[in-house]
């Protein structure tokens, strides 16, 4: 082994001495890749033969040499495996061994190992772990475009509900919260980062669930599948009442518009819901009795609507790819900038209303609704290895994290503080949904509703097609099922995900309650349980696991946990 390294860095040297230029290796899915390729690891962890005797059939897919710094990984590659398989005898080598020359002997030739496909009897899970050994993603990403990328990846529907938040935790222990859970998952996201730079194996398509079965086992992958899928099952819920909602006030506007019933509501009144009257159904009019006439009976918010709704979305949901819908990722930024201005302008035209400052110091009992609500909404961590892996500056991966957190933070301060304290009436009157606290003939609120109807009919259906192709996978790797494109199998699904967003909209229409639900649950596992596993299997590894390390990142673990069992003993109507 120590012979083959040697001489496959004479070769690189000789190589590289001749050759300084490469053409582009062109990815057939995408035009992700440039010049040359990588070869960060061909093996897992865990290196028993007990499939070794079945056959693997291995098809390499070759293109030009690649450029110096490719060497350089592949040969630090070689020299990791090797690392890897010091203290292995050589009757537990085996094939792999055998494998590993093949590799070697590869490099003296005129072309490049960039892939290697495995198929046959022997499970990928055992062999070659299904990891691709060589798909270096180009760098391209700009440092401010990466951190507008996870800004506008953790907007989402509570920044609708954050003042909400802090009414049910008290103004300045809110604020206090904010920070804290700010820092906690900025730290833990840090911490996916450090353990991917070090363990990870550099491809297209490697996450958190792959981390997790090399350092920790299957286990802990099919966990981080599963609430990774429970993250985007509720998130179509949250949309879908949302859109229900914003369709619901909208048709309402025109109907009343063209019926002469326009004039029961003040275009820029402030209502407070809870006290006009205890039907959920007049939530939104002055005048009850309207309520009563044929067409609000018909539309009606918490029955017919998301039906209507369901006619409408439903074809959207079985296309083959959602490929139309991301041209419009662009919105997302110009409706949370909107809710900023729209914010900014409601709350400095009402002007300061805090009775009493000193009561705002007080820490409510329903405080966690907050904590739930925010483990949501700081939600970035399934996704932010490969967020991260296009950023053309590697080395400043840390301060442009740090940059998007703060950008975040910021937002989510602004929305619920700004709006709490320049609310007129009663600080309980704010709604989970803050635009539910308007009139639907406000000028600027139509024009919030209509922006983010929108932005959610186009949100929609590619949240539900990564939960479609997530449940197929895992069904896949569970089932061995085919995991070819049909419609039928893809029409089940959709029909399966939308009867269960109808059912929320119709008896828990409170996205408050599914949010914090959603983010103590998702967010225990997620922000708190793996980061805090990987990086202790990761010191283990190299022997730095010390009391002190284990009990903090164990504390971590506690406060997630808490985080999520106190969702069980407050109720929304406290």
């Amino acid at each position: 082994m120590k012979d083959l390294i040697r001489n496959y860095k004479l070769t690189i040297k000789n190589r590289t001495d001749e050759e300084s230029d490469c053409d582009p290796i062109v990815s057939s899915a995408s035009s992700a890749y440039d010049y040359g390729a990588c070869n960060s690891g061909i093996f897992g962890h865990d290196f028993s033969t007990a499939s070794e005797d079945e056959t693997v059939k291995t098809t390499v897919t070759v293109s030009r040499y690649p450029s110096q710094d490719a060497n350089r990984q592949v040969l630090t590659s070689f020299v990791n495996v090797y690392e890897k398989l010091k203290g292995v005898t050589s009757a537990n080598l085996g094939e792999r061994f055998n494998k590993i020359a093949e590799l070697g002997r590869n490099k003296f030739e005129d072309t490049f190992l960039i892939g290697i496909e495995t198929s046959g009897k022997a499970s990928s899970w055992e062999t070659l772990h299904n990891f691709p050994i060589c798909q270096q993603e180009e760098h391209t990403t700009h440092s401010i475009v990466t951190i507008f990328a996870i800004w506008n990846t953790t907007m989402g529907s509570s920044l609708l509900a954050m003042a909400w938040g802090v009414v049910r935790t008290g103004f300045f222990p809110a604020v206090i919260i904010m920070l804290a859970i700010s820092g906690l998952c900025l730290y833990t996201t840090h911490v996916l980062l450090s353990v991917n730079k070090k363990h990870g194996i550099i491809s297209s398509n490697f996450e958190v669930p792959e981390l997790c079965r090399l350092l920790l086992g299957k286990w802990a992958e099919v966990m981080a599948r599963i609430f990774s899928m429970i993250v985007l099952i509720g998130a179509d819920i949250v949309y879908w009442i949302l859109m229900s909602n914003f369709l619901y006030n909208f048709v309402s506007f025109v109907y009343d518009a063209f019926h002469g019933n326009s004039t029961e509501e003040m275009t820029n009144a402030v209502l407070c819901p809870k006290n006009i009257v205890l039907n959920l159904n007049t939530t939104y009019v002055f005048n009850p009795s309207m309520e009563n006439s044929t067409f609000y009976n018909i539309w009606d918010l918490y029955s017919t609507v998301p039906v209507i709704l369901a006619v409408i979305m439903f074809p959207l949901l079985n296309f083959k790819s959602p490929t139309f819908f991301t041209k419009f990722n662009s919105l997302g930024t110009i409706s949370v900038t909107y809710l900023l201005i729209f914010v900014a302008i409601k709350s400095f035209s009402w002007g300061p209303h805090m009775q009493s400052w000193s009561e705002e110091w007080t820490l409510k009992a329903t405080f966690p609704s907050l904590t739930g609500m925010l483990s949501m909404s700081y939600f970035i961590h399934n996704i932010i290895i490969t967020i991260m892996r296009h950023n053309r500056h590697q080395e400043k991966n840390g301060r442009d994290l740090t940059i998007a957190f703060s950008l975040i933070t910021f937002t989510y301060l602004f929305i619920g503080v700004v709006f709490y304290v320049g609310f007129p009436l009663a600080k309980t009157c704010i709604e989970d949904n803050l635009l539910n606290n308007f009139s639907k003939r406000d000028t600027l609120t139509l024009i919030s509703r209509l922006l983010l109807l929108f932005q959610l009919f186009t949100v929609f259906p590619l949240i539900t097609y990564m939960l479609r192709q997530d449940i197929l996978t895992n069904l896949n790797g569970i089932f061995k099922l085919d995991s070819t494109f049909g419609y039928t199998k893809i029409m089940c699904i959709n029909f399966v995900v939308v009867l269960t967003c109808i059912m929320f909209a119709c008896f828990l229409p409170r996205i408050g309650t599914l949010i914090r639900y959603t983010g103590a649950l998702s967010g225990l596992v997620y922000i708190f349980l793996l980061p805090s596993l990987l990086q202790m299997a990761s010191l283990k590894k190299d022997d730095r696991l010390t009391a002190p390390k284990a009990i903090f990142y164990c504390c971590i673990i506690v406060i997630g946990s808490l985080n999520l069992f106190s969702q069980f003993f407050i109720s929304d109507t406290q």
